[in-house]
């Protein structure tokens, strides 16, 4: 029976009103307690069930909408706001018995911080069989190096080891004194670095590849664009002309639209105002050039409105499915949805190592579309949600617990969505002849 599927989020609150109890999520390792006026939300593992947060029915009703309750009333799903993803809850008699025996540990001791941490991982990340990493033998190597009177930075250091073979750019230790990303460094690092060594530049490659992107961003606009660039979406979208028969649409990022940080609800609201505005401007050309090669990333929901304004009918984006006890949920099949305006020519994709997350996500939606042609590198491939949880001592961290699949069951985990045609981005070559060898192509391939 379905309660509400408004995404007007004012309809939640009273939903939640009907759900009193304590839910166990499918997947994702949460337990949520509703109670009349409140809830609280806690993250679980085999070992624990520690209270994270908590606060009023209007503020939970802010992370969910769209509900759908069974019959019985035993269990009910919902859509996160800041994603895509339909998440199950089912009905507990009560708290898990963990929940009082996780209040008796101290949150600073070294071995409960390890033990927790393994878990976390062992019951929600995705992706040890892709990645060839025997989590398992981990834990025998590395849990003796853990004692009662282990530093925080020994722990740090040991956490750190255990991730860095992973190489996976979604995995993140934050802690008060540092933080550690097992993301592998692409080609792109290793082909710059190796440019500032052959010509003796001291300067940080950080630095260089910024300088680099500069460079790119004031040939683009002067050179293809004759500096005739409209600016929305607080300046990370950006559109003009490369001639009469070709558009040009930057999109820096999968989130802040709007402005504000966090809302993502608010940055969907900002996209349709933008691709009006952008259709209205270039939408009649016959070809479209999206730009992604420096898109880190952001909101899945933001990445599918803006392909909803480019995909010619309904089709299949990909399908996901969590972690789930030794397996994973069901697949969710989630669908590129066209806008009610949408651009009908052609579509010329521009990717790099550097487009990664969410925006790949885009990529990924749009790979049914007729008159696509993807130029640049094969995007970052760490294409997953980010699961944020939560060790007792205060340190949190992210990582990758779902597996996402082309329309065709093809994953690109790891590896990067390959373009059709493969060129570098910020080459050499390119730049020695001060032109944007993609842009090139685009232009060629269009026969302007």
């Amino acid at each position: 029976m379905k309660l509400s599927q408004q995404r007007n989020r004012a309809t939640s609150a009273p939903v939640f009103e009907n759900l009193q109890g304590v839910w166990r999520s499918q997947g994702y390792g949460k337990v949520l307690r509703i109670e009349s006026d409140r809830y609280t939300l806690f993250e679980e593992t085999a070992i624990s069930c520690r209270e994270l947060y908590g606060g009023s029915l209007e503020k939970l009703s802010h992370y969910y909408e769209d509900f759908e309750v069974s019959p019985g009333g035993q269990a009910f799903s919902a859509h996160r706001v800041s994603g895509v993803a339909r998440i199950g809850f089912r009905r507990l008699k009560a708290l898990p018995a963990s929940a009082s025996e996780t209040r008796k540990h101290d949150p600073k001791d070294p071995e409960y911080n390890f033990e927790i941490f393994w878990r976390t991982f062992a019951e929600q990340y995705a992706l040890f069989e892709l990645k060839g990493v025997a989590w398992d033998e981990a834990y025998r190597t590395y849990r003796p190096q853990i004692h009662a009177g282990s530093s925080r930075e020994t722990l740090f250091a040991t956490m750190a080891a255990m991730l860095r073979p992973l190489k996976d750019g979604h995995i993140r230790l934050h802690t008060p004194s540092g933080h550690y990303s097992a993301g592998a460094h692409p080609a792109l690092y290793q082909r710059l670095t190796r440019e500032l060594e052959d010509a003796r530049d001291d300067r940080e490659l950080t630095s260089y590849l910024g300088d680099l992107k500069e460079w790119l961003h004031d040939v683009i606009h002067e050179d293809y664009l004759a500096n005739r660039v409209s600016h929305g979406g607080n300046r990370l979208v950006e559109w003009g002309r490369l001639n009469e028969a070709i558009g040009y649409l930057n999109i820096r990022a999968m989130a802040g639209q709007s402005g504000k940080t966090g809302q993502p609800a608010a940055d969907l609201n900002a996209v349709d105002g933008i691709m009006h505005k952008v259709l209205t401007d270039i939408g009649e050309l016959p070809n479209l050039v999206v730009d992604l090669r420096g898109n880190g990333g952001g909101y899945d929901g933001v990445a599918l409105r803006f392909a909803a304004y480019l995909m010619d009918r309904k089709r299949l984006a990909f399908t996901k499915a969590a972690r789930h006890g030794n397996g994973f949920t069901g697949k969710q099949s989630i669908h590129v949805t066209p806008a009610s305006r949408t651009f009908r020519g052609n579509l010329f994709v521009l990717t790099s190592e550097l487009t990664a997350s969410a925006a790949e996500i885009f990529v990924l939606s749009l790979l049914q579309h007729p008159r696509l042609t993807l130029i640049g590198e094969p995007t970052h491939g760490i294409l997953s949600d980010t699961l944020e949880r939560h060790l007792p001592n205060g340190w949190h961290l992210t990582l990758s617990n779902e597996i996402y699949r082309a329309y065709d069951g093809e994953l690109y985990e790891d590896v990067g969505i390959p373009p059709h045609i493969r060129l570098h981005y910020l080459g050499r070559k390119g730049r020695e002849e001060g032109k944007d060898p993609m842009l090139e192509r685009v232009l060629k391939l269009a026969g302007t």
